[in-house]
């Protein structure tokens, strides 16, 4: 399927691909199915909104944080329908300000997909991680 978007112009889009956060994301509930636009050349990938033109900037949170650890609480684990754990993707939302030294992601709610089902969706976890997490001089940028 074509997809006209701001940020990326007209892209192809495969639809067996399509991610349903069944719940939408929180801020955005009625934006329900996504495409994960990946490059393996940029460390920042895009969940591109199919229901709406908006798309978040999403990051690998283990790549900017080593020990970022969490459990997947078991009844996300049922919505999901995670069996295996090389079926998900963990990602987190970026912030990418016009000062790139501000660049920040959510720690506290990650973005859980099952890659193998197409399904996803933002948790919240506790306060152990901050809203707000600078990274730039962290990753070397």
């Amino acid at each position: 399927m074509k997809l006209t978007t701001t940020n990326f112009g007209e892209i192809d889009i495969d639809e067996s691909a399509l991610i349903n956060f069944e719940e939408g994301i929180p801020g955005f509930e009625n934006v329900r199915r996504f495409a994960l636009l990946q490059d393996d050349e940029m460390i920042v990938d895009w969940l591109q909104g199919i229901d709406e033109d908006i798309a978040f900037p999403v990051i690998n949170p283990f790549a900017v944080k080593e020990d970022y650890e969490f459990k997947i609480p078991e009844g996300d684990i049922n919505k999901l329908k995670i069996d295996r754990h090389e079926d998900i993707l963990i990602y987190s939302i970026v912030v990418i300000p016009e000062d790139i030294k501000d660049i920040r992601t959510n720690l506290q709610a990650p973005i859980i997909i099952n890659a193998k089902e197409k399904l996803g969706k933002q948790i919240i976890l506790d306060d152990r991680y901050p809203l707000r997490y600078e990274f730039y001089e962290k990753v070397g940028a």
